[in-house]
């Protein structure tokens, strides 16, 4: 048997996770951070603790909706990427949310990007995006982005990152609004340097 291409390894790992039951998880799920609380997270995803965080890889894609989005331009916020495609239900059922706190904090210095896995393309996400109001930029990952990030094998996924350039939390599944907004909103309130 041969060994995937990297341009169809996102692909294996999608195929692999829905056909165990893994991949776009049914339901909304969170992943609390080690050092805020003692319960178990209820995620496959385990957040990592602050001083365990990693430095963000670098991300620079071009958006449907916002033009280029480069991470590295956004150092001194908080940014939200969340891995996502358009037939995972969890992914649709969360962008509301995430939009709707992405308008209430943009000011205080949050920032969202949606990356689309979808497999058919920029044509199936334009489609999508016609029919919704997202604000945020979103734009498509590609198998390399995806593993830089550690998106593992299911979607939803979402990863924090503080205003030093740190991610600082991943969740694995859908986050309702109230959640994704405490996590922020913790992070906001973090000083730049």
């Amino acid at each position: 048997m041969s060994t995937p291409t990297p341009r169809y390894g996102l692909t294996l790992v999608l195929v692999l996770g829905a056909t165990l039951g893994l991949a776009c998880q049914s339901t909304p799920t969170d992943s609390p951070s080690p050092s805020s609380s003692g319960a178990p997270s209820k995620t496959a995803s385990s957040s990592p603790a602050p001083e365990a965080a990693r430095a963000a890889p670098n991300l620079a894609v071009e958006t449907f909706n916002a033009g280029k989005f480069d991470l590295s331009a956004h150092r001194g916020k908080v940014v939200v990427v969340n891995f996502w495609a358009t037939w995972c239900p969890p992914c649709v059922a969360e962008m509301p949310g995430f939009d709707a706190t992405y308008r209430r904090l943009k000011g205080d210095g949050l920032e969202i990007v949606g990356l689309s896995v979808d497999q058919e393309g920029p044509k199936v996400v334009r489609e999508f995006l016609a029919k919704r109001q997202i604000s945020y930029p979103i734009g498509m990952a590609d198998s390399t982005t995806a593993a830089r990030f550690g998106i593992g094998n299911s979607i939803p996924y979402t990863v924090f990152i503080d205003r030093r350039g740190n991610i600082r939390d991943t969740v694995t599944g859908g986050i309702n609004e109230g959640i994704f907004e405490r996590k922020v909103k913790k992070l906001l309130q973090e000083p730049a340097s």
